[in-house]
């Protein structure tokens, strides 16, 4: 496990904010109700995995690389800093150790290799990887329990990537409040499209009794309000459901 390519671990309070507020607060310690499970791989392993010169498992190999030095000079510090970092941000671990996924004369071809040519034991390790990423990944949520569709995440994904482009920090908080506007406001104009398809169809029927427009009302209202629920997003106070009521 090399220093510097962990030192990006330890720039994420640079690089993202949490909140909105505009004082200089820590807030790191935010991070680990968004971030997932850290998976660390490791590719053509080939030492042993021994503590003390007793057999280790993965995830204590992990737990052993991410030991802290004591001590306090800068040498040290920089040592321990990114494993501090990952201690923090991701309480929930685990690693896999791949092998050479095939003879050391064959990996120039590796591309074009049947699986019958692959390592018994890379093949092993890559099925339980598989596994645990099929069985432990957990679906996107925010901090309060709302789920984040793929439409969702692709749109906070472009959001921050403008707003790093920009030069400036993503917030977490301002992003949410900008995404829940964006789709709060097609859930309204969805909603309305679904009454006002309804009832242009209606109008074909004219004239009609009075109660059965106000019957065929009452439907397309609950159709809209469905149709809404199904894209809105943290319409926490109800705002833009109202809105959709009053139009």
């Amino acid at each position: 496990m090399k220093t510097f390519h962990l030192l990006y671990v330890t720039e994420l309070t640079e690089c993202i904010k949490v909140k909105s507020s505009d004082e200089d607060v820590d807030d790191s310690t935010e991070f680990v109700k968004f971030f997932p499970s850290f998976i660390w791989s490791v590719r053509d392993f080939t030492l042993e995995r021994k503590i003390d010169g007793k057999d280790a498992t993965e995830d204590e190999y992990l737990e052993f690389a991410l030991k802290l030095k004591p001590g306090t000079s800068k040498k040290i510090t920089s040592f321990n800093l990114p494993r501090e970092c990952i201690q923090k941000f991701f309480p929930s671990r685990t690693c896999f150790t791949f092998p050479f996924p095939t003879a050391p004369e064959k990996m120039s071809t590796l591309e074009s290799l049947s699986p019958a040519d692959l390592s018994t034991e890379f093949l092993e390790v890559t099925k339980r990887f598989c596994k645990f990423v099929f069985d432990k990944s957990e679906v996107k949520r925010l901090k309060d329990g709302h789920t984040v569709t793929g439409r969702v995440l692709g749109s906070l994904t472009k959001m921050y990537v403008n707003t790093i482009s920009s030069g400036a920090v993503p917030c977490l908080e301002n992003a949410v409040i900008a995404m829940a506007q964006i789709e709060n406001e097609a859930a309204t104009q969805e909603g309305l499209e679904v009454y006002q398809r309804g009832m242009e169809k209606l109008k074909s029927s004219f004239p009609l009794e009075l109660e059965q427009v106000s019957s065929e009302h009452q439907r397309l209202s609950s159709m809209a309000t469905q149709a809404f629920m199904a894209r809105s997003f943290k319409d926490t106070d109800g705002k833009h459901l109202k809105v959709l009521e009053v139009n």
